[in-house]
């Protein structure tokens, strides 16, 4: 019988990660894009494919057959486009189905939201594991969260369950989604932060340097301590509605955890009737790449039972 691997693509607000693995999920090969690197959306897909091409060259090199292919990425991917992903310009407009198609024809592939891959990831074999009800919650470039029921992702009725991004901060709030603006994020995710803190510092800091100042600076202190309580009034309101039994936190922010998660904690135990357990995520590292490898897996299995086609969009 010949041997099977898989690919996964994680396109990500700064990288492109992409992998071939075994069906069981162990990394055979990896490759890394910098979407800095790249010219624009187009040019960033382009060279993911083809460094996925040449994984998958080298896999076949030694006798191995591609079974399928998972992608997690930005936004909610339809056949002529990609809605809510205004981290990398041009995303919207990317017709992946087709570009996957066309550079991998016969395979199965599935396609899902990078969130909610990475929530897939935790439920199957991670931190959300055996739970009845939970809620992933990813920290980064973009601020989502995901939804769980037992090893379940759910979508709502647009794919868009969990973008708490778009979240009003205010009642009074002028601008959001119609006008490009998700208020939310663009107060306390990852980049923001960044650049709000440049803009108030007068120099120029990322998000993981405006953490690292937390300790020597007391403006800084004040500083984050106000994005993080902001945050955490929303991730408590999240937690009420939702009432999940175990909330796993993930993304590039995360390194910060001693500084996000007390203060996080401090908003659930007081205000959530009944608090949930808070929990780092299993897969710190490479979660969107991880969730990938379970929907390359899903199309798999959907083709070889015969419930799919040769293209497959998977809502967990």
């Amino acid at each position: 019988m010949v041997p099977e691997y898989l690919l996964a693509f994680d396109f990500g607000g700064t990288k492109l990660a992409i992998a071939a693995a075994t069906p069981d999920g162990r990394i055979l090969s990896r490759a890394q894009v910098a979407t800095a690197e790249c010219r624009d959306a187009a040019d960033a897909l382009r060279r993911a494919i083809a460094a996925g091409q040449g994984l998958a060259r080298a896999a076949e090199a030694e006798g191995k057959r591609l079974a399928g292919i998972g992608i997690a990425t930005m936004g909610i991917t339809r056949r002529d486009g990609v809605d809510m992903a205004p981290n990398v310009p041009g995303w919207h407009a990317l017709r992946l189905w087709d570009a996957f198609g066309e550079a991998f024809p016969g395979t199965p592939v599935a396609i899902a939201n990078d969130v909610k891959a990475a929530a897939l990831a935790e439920v199957r074999s991670g931190a959300l594991q055996d739970t009845r009800s939970g809620m992933y919650v990813n920290l980064g470039t973009g601020i989502a969260v995901a939804l769980t029921m037992g090893d379940q992702v759910l979508e709502g009725s647009h794919g868009a369950a969990g973008e708490i991004g778009y979240n009003l901060r205010r009642p009074d709030e002028s601008h959001g989604v119609r006008d490009g603006v998700a208020p939310l994020e663009e107060y306390t995710g990852g980049k923001a932060l960044g650049e709000r803190a440049t803009r108030r510092f007068g120099r120029s800091l990322t998000a993981a340097d405006v953490f690292a100042l937390v300790a020597e600076d007391p403006e800084v202190r004040a500083f984050v301590d106000d994005a993080m309580t902001e945050l955490a009034f929303h991730l408590a309101n999240a937690m009420v509605l939702w009432d999940p039994e175990v909330v796993a936190f993930g993304g590039g922010v995360m390194g910060a955890q001693d500084v996000i998660l007390p203060v996080i904690e401090r908003y659930v135990r007081r205000f959530v009737p009944f608090p949930p357990r808070l929990t780092l995520a299993f897969y710190r590292r490479d979660a969107g790449l991880h969730g990938a490898l379970e929907l390359a897996r899903q199309a798999m299995a959907q083709e070889n039972t015969k419930q799919g086609g040769d293209s497959l969009v998977i809502h967990p």
